[in-house]
């Protein structure tokens, strides 16, 4: 009879290799639940023959994807991000009369495609009718709902109020409904991004292509079969835009950086007939939540901008990051990531009050606000401030749920105050969370912790309180 280590494990590999995704420790418990629901213990190698020979339409491949998928996003995330693609990319795009195709790619319950859709409605330098959105997405449960178009009040929570009014009906509930407009306006379908599907995949098949927010999900060997697939199906010269914290180093050497504000996103090489391409240098088998390759000495001293000051940050050279960071052109220091930047190294070095000023103005401005209002928490508690402190963690997960790093702050608060039930449940979510925290925020504010390091210290924390109760 298998034992249980040995089923998850088989079950985590199949996970891996059959929808691209690396089941965080977290979801362990997640897969033993779902051994022991589909078959009793004795008959689980044959289960398990049968799901890893099992077709891609598979009803037992479909269930395990949803259990394993359930997402958490909501409307205009990243709006930055959104706004650059509408104002800049796709009116360049529709020039002389032509359509845009943009791909949602792990599109979850529709919300960023819809987004895009109604700024694409609001913009004056874009044609709606000649704006084609798909979006994809392997949890068939989730793709039903991005169908149906009904929302609960916190996906709307950061969506403006007349965007609300005039493209959303407010139900008596206290639930919304999409207008039809927009609701027909984008297509959705149920798609594993790993399947081969030629037609789909077809060259130039879209201009821009959603993937953010995902690939620190999945597998460095998935990640790289998904990028090179949207480079095939990309028009040469087309878009990526990938989650703000996240990058192609070490998965993808066939774009290019784009900075348009604010907003990163990469655009496909155009490549000339007469030059042969080059093939991607191959990269060590590293898991998802750790890609981020070392860059060599000489090219991190040639470095530029902003980027040298975030590599002298990882590296703990916090004064030397500062003064680069203070000696760069003013457009490059007022871009808001600069600004967090700057903050965080006030920080670092003590000067409270002037991180403070910086996290406050952040803040007001509703710009990396989840980030600001944690760095003002951290702030607070330097100064003895718990209650406060407490309040800007709060304010930081209402804007990012998934911020791990401040329900880590909450559980330490509450543990040190006495509250042991709140603090349990505050580093419980925080450990799931860690997973996959945002690099962004490792790098930050991860005090020269790294992710295993970070979760080490959530779990000491939580025997504390199990000790203390």
């Amino acid at each position: 009879m298998m034992r249980p280590e040995e089923g998850i494990d088989r079950l985590a590999a199949l996970v891996e290799r059959r929808l691209g995704l690396v089941p965080a420790s977290s979801t362990k418990e997640e897969l033993l639940a779902f051994l022991e629901e589909k078959a009793p213990r004795r008959q689980w190698e044959a289960y398990l023959d049968r799901l890893e020979s099992a077709g891609t339409g598979d009803a037992e491949l479909r269930t395990l994807a949803e259990r394993l998928t359930v997402g958490e996003t909501y409307f205009f995330r990243h709006l930055v991000q959104l706004e650059a693609l509408v104002e800049q990319v796709l009116p360049t795009l529709q020039q002389r009369g032509r359509s845009a195709r943009v791909l949602c790619a792990g599109c979850s319950t529709g919300e960023e495609a819809y987004s895009l859709s109604i700024l694409a409605r609001e913009s004056a330098r874009v044609d709606p009718s000649r704006l084609f959105i798909t979006g994809v997405d392997l949890n068939a449960r989730s793709i039903e709902r991005a169908r149906r178009a009904h929302y609960g009040p916190w996906a709307l929570r950061v969506t403006p109020q007349p965007f609300r009014e005039r493209w959303f009906q407010a139900l008596p509930d206290g639930t919304f409904v999409l207008s039809p407009e927009v609701r027909d306006s984008v297509f959705f379908e149920e798609r594993n991004l790993l399947d081969e599907a030629p037609d789909f995949w077809a060259a130039g098949a879209f201009d821009v292509i959603l993937f953010r927010n995902v690939l620190i999900y999945f597998s460095p060997e998935a990640a790289r079969r998904s990028l090179s697939r949207f480079e095939q199906a990309l028009t040469p010269g087309g878009f990526l835009f990938l989650g703000p914290s996240e990058t192609l180093r070490g998965l993808s050497e066939s774009f290019e950086t784009v900075q348009a504000g604010d907003a990163f996103y990469f655009q496909r090489e155009r490549v000339r007939p007469d030059i042969p391409r080059t093939p991607p240098r191959p990269s060590p088998p590293l898991r998802a939540a750790e890609v981020t390759p070392t860059t060599p000495t000489g090219a991190r001293n040639r470095l530029k901008g902003p980027e040298r000051a975030w590599r002298l940050l990882e590296e703990e050279r916090y004064a030397e990051a500062r003064a680069w960071l203070e000696a760069l052109p003013q457009h490059e220091r007022e871009q808001s990531l600069s600004k967090l930047l700057s903050a965080a190294l006030h920080l670092q070095s003590g000067a409270f009050r002037e991180a403070e000023r910086l996290g406050e103005a952040l803040a007001e401005s509703g710009v990396q606000a989840a980030e600001a209002h944690y760095l003002l928490g951290l702030c607070r508690e330097q100064a003895g401030d718990g209650h406060h402190a407490r309040a800007r963690y709060e304010r930081a997960v209402h804007l990012e749920p998934t911020f791990a790093l401040g329900h880590l702050r909450l559980g330490m608060l509450a543990r040190r105050e006495g509250a042991a039930t709140a603090a349990r449940v505050a580093l419980r979510l925080a450990l799931i969370l860690l997973a996959h925290e945002q690099p962004l925020h490792l790098t930050l504010f991860g005090g020269g912790f790294g992710r295993h390091g970070l979760m080490q210290v959530c779990q000491r924390e939580l025997w504390a309180c199990l000790e203390a109760a």
